[in-house]
């Protein structure tokens, strides 16, 4: 395909639904797109505690979930998909819509891409996985979260392209060392109160901990779901555990990084160690859990302290001994944070998934500052 004709290219891509984490990227894919883009989404997600937000515009897709929410089939999606000439379609063998797009399009020999996790949660190997090859092979492009992905995909698979865009949170101007005027006190969790996140665990730890550690450090715990309220008596017995909720406010969560020696987890790690590290926190991690993809950016010593086996004891350990060398890891804020942000910011981002569609980024962007100055010398003429 050639340059021109990739960035005249319309792209369509549907989603479930929009999490508020992804607002940014669809933000910027919509800077660079203008026009171009058709976004589509549903208002309801697999799980419960996944909140659609509409923060970012965007056409409805109405989901129907089918045999006990094990199935869905997004309708009004079927027509605009198969009109694109890019389309952009969760890796789901779950969502039978997506299999009749994907079919269509290969007849026509439009590019189509499958954008998600490498593997199914059963992991490579598995007979899931089976059914995944078969849809990647049909779509002939996927576009994966992280370069670890990636590359154990095109071991895995030959005759497909295959792209990493490591998922982000933020843009580059947001990212940076978060510093409070005080000196930070607090060890933190962000995430979903469920029970993959182990929560529990990390109260027994700090519990356990609490009598080693100084006077005024403190547990921060943020985030909602279905365990709360049991988590909450599971700390009763301390009186230095916070429960702050949901927190999505940029301008909050810096506060509450700035004022943490680190973050802390006992069960798997997704997109919070990414926001942990590009405020340039380091973050305790258990060793072995079945953590997301974003686990690629910990990097044992330099920006993050595993600890093993996965129990309170030795999280308790792992720590004490984090708050022990607090003004080591201080020192090296500015030094996580920039080697973050060079890596996992959504320009980072958006530019690597542009990439996998074959439409050329910086030509967009230069179309689009041409088109903005051309504007504000015509307003400016007399």
């Amino acid at each position: 395909m050639s340059t021109s004709r990739r960035t005249r290219s319309t792209v369509t891509v549907v989603q479930t639904t929009l999490p508020g984490y992804r607002t940014p990227f669809f933000e910027e894919l919509s800077r660079v797109l203008g026009s171009r883009l058709a976004l589509f989404s549903g208002d309801e997600d697999w799980y419960p505690d996944v909140r659609h937000v509409n923060e970012v515009p965007h056409r409805r897709a109405h989901n129907v979930f089918l045999a006990r929410r094990r199935l869905l089939w997004q309708r009004g999606t079927l027509k605009p998909l198969l009109a694109a000439e890019v389309a952009v379609l969760d890796l789901n063998p779950r969502i039978l819509s997506a299999w009749v797009a994907v079919l269509g399009r290969r007849l026509t020999g439009r590019r189509t891409v499958l954008w998600g996790h490498a593997w199914p949660r059963r992991g490579e190997g598995s007979w899931t996985d089976r059914v995944r090859s078969a849809m990647r092979r049909l779509a002939g492009a996927v576009v994966v979260y992280t370069e670890t992905e990636a590359r154990a995909l095109r071991a895995h698979t030959r005759g497909i392209e295959i792209t990493a865009a490591p998922n982000a949170l933020y843009p580059r101007d947001v990212l940076g060392a978060a510093v409070a005027q005080e000196p930070p006190t607090s060890l933190l969790f962000v995430g979903r109160l469920s029970p993959s996140k182990r929560v529990g665990v990390l109260i027994d730890a700090f519990l356990l901990a609490e009598d080693t550690l100084p006077a005024d450090v403190r547990l921060v715990i943020v985030g909602e779901g279905s365990e709360r309220a049991a988590l909450e008596r599971r700390a009763a017995g301390s009186g230095r555990v916070d429960f702050e909720g949901h927190v999505s406010s940029v301008d909050a969560l810096r506060e509450l990084h700035a004022r943490a020696i680190a973050s802390v987890s006992a069960g798997e790690v997704g997109l919070s160690i990414v926001q942990s590290l590009g405020f340039g926190v380091p973050m305790v991690v258990a060793r072995g859990e079945d953590h997301g993809p974003e686990i690629e950016a910990a990097l044992e010593g330099e920006n993050s302290v595993y600890f093993q086996p996965t129990d309170a004891t030795a999280l308790a350990a792992a720590m004490s001994a984090v708050v022990r060398d607090r003004e080591h890891w201080l020192g090296r804020r500015q030094a996580i944070a920039d080697w973050t942000g060079d890596r996992y910011s959504i320009e980072v981002m958006v530019d690597s998934f542009l990439a996998g569609l074959e439409i050329e980024p910086s030509l967009q962007r230069d179309a689009r500052s041409r088109s903005a100055t051309s504007g504000e010398q015509e307003g400016s003429a007399p």
